[in-house]
């Protein structure tokens, strides 16, 4: 969904800001602006939700899984793929220098100061999302490879 968003958002601000850098639309810009932070943020989220339910298939002890677990992974999973996102939407007018800025051929650009606060909450936040789920990728990887050994033991005696 997030990656899906930012292209279009991308292709229309290519369409619509193609040779110049007026600013024919401000409503658009601001919802435009609020896209890209979004999938800033929400893709590597998808990616840590993805890795995490990775993990949990690779390493599952049990063959069923309980209704209420069922319920807590999803709103585990909502929680990470579309609030956590919305929160850090919210957050971003906390650093915002202005409204956003318009590129030539580009479009739309959130505009962020150049702040301590600015790097705590705007730029750490996609970097931590993918370290984490990198280590839950890592992990998968891990539950996999000793799954097949045990497999090959299984099918060897």
């Amino acid at each position: 969904l997030w990656s899906a968003l930012a292209c279009l958002n991308q292709f229309v601000n290519s369409v619509v800001w193609h040779g110049n850098a007026l600013n024919p639309a401000p409503a658009w810009c601001e919802v435009s602006i609020r896209i890209l932070m979004g999938a800033s943020v929400g893709i590597p989220a998808s990616s840590l939700c993805i890795n995490r339910r990775l993990y949990h298939i690779a390493s599952v002890q049990t063959v069923s899984v309980s209704h209420a677990e069922k319920r807590r992974e999803i709103l585990i999973d909502t929680f990470i793929c579309v609030l956590f996102p919305m929160i850090y939407i919210a957050l971003q007018y906390v650093v915002q220098g202005h409204r956003f800025n318009v590129l030539e051929d580009i479009g739309c650009q959130p505009a962020l100061y150049n702040t301590h606060l600015t790097y705590f909450i705007s730029y750490t936040s996609p970097i931590l999302l993918g370290m984490i789920s990198a280590v839950y990728c890592v992990l998968s990887l891990r539950s996999f490879i000793r799954r097949r050994v045990q497999f090959n033991q299984f099918l060897a005696s």
